[in-house]
């Protein structure tokens, strides 16, 4: 098995559709396609669900999903420690971010580590709280901003600001008059 089939595997599993997969990984259909049987002829079980109209994980696919994306995420991780030993700095830090709620945090964040450490390319995804907490126990991203929660698993998180919520009504409403609703 090569990483190269884990990674058209994942992105298959993420789009959970073959012609945005390949795209996304840039390569043909048909190609993705051959190579996706090949990866389940190797493991001897199927890995996804095909009808006409979508595509779905199997039980055996999901397993395999999150194994494939902590290998991918290790190797990264990998590369990353090489070349930091090496002396290269690394290259890409990858941010989750709850869009708009970090609105008011992200520009000057970006910008402070941007002047500390040039060298470094910023990808910035947006999604929920806990679309961030997945990817960040999967290693798919770095670190991210979030609103508060609960439980937060395995992960540590630090409170960096306190957002003062509005409500806008109309001046007609008797809900205008309340000084506190």
């Amino acid at each position: 098995m090569e990483l190269r089939q884990l990674s058209y595997f994942v992105a298959v599993a993420e789009e959970l559709h073959f012609g945005r997969a390949a795209a996304k990984v840039s390569i043909t259909q048909p190609g993705l396609s051959d190579a996706i049987l090949a990866l389940e002829k190797e493991l001897g079980v199927q890995l996804f669900i095909r009808s006409t109209r979508r595509v779905e994980l199997t039980r055996a696919g999901a397993a395999f999903y999150e194994r494939s994306v902590r290998i991918l995420s290790e190797v990264d991780l990998s590369r990353e420690i090489a070349r930091s030993v090496g002396g290269r700095s690394a290259r890409r830090i990858a941010i989750g971010t709850v869009y708009p709620a970090t609105i008011g945090v992200l520009p000057s964040f970006l910008s402070r580590i941007g002047r500390k450490y040039p060298d470094i390319r910023m990808h910035i995804e947006s999604g929920t709280t806990d679309d961030i907490i997945r990817h960040i126990e999967a290693g798919r991203i770095n670190l991210g901003f979030i609103r508060p929660v609960e439980n937060i698993g395995s992960l540590r998180f630090f409170s960096i600001a306190h957002e003062r919520y509005l409500l806008a009504v109309a001046k007609e409403s008797p809900l205008s008059l309340k000084s506190e609703i």
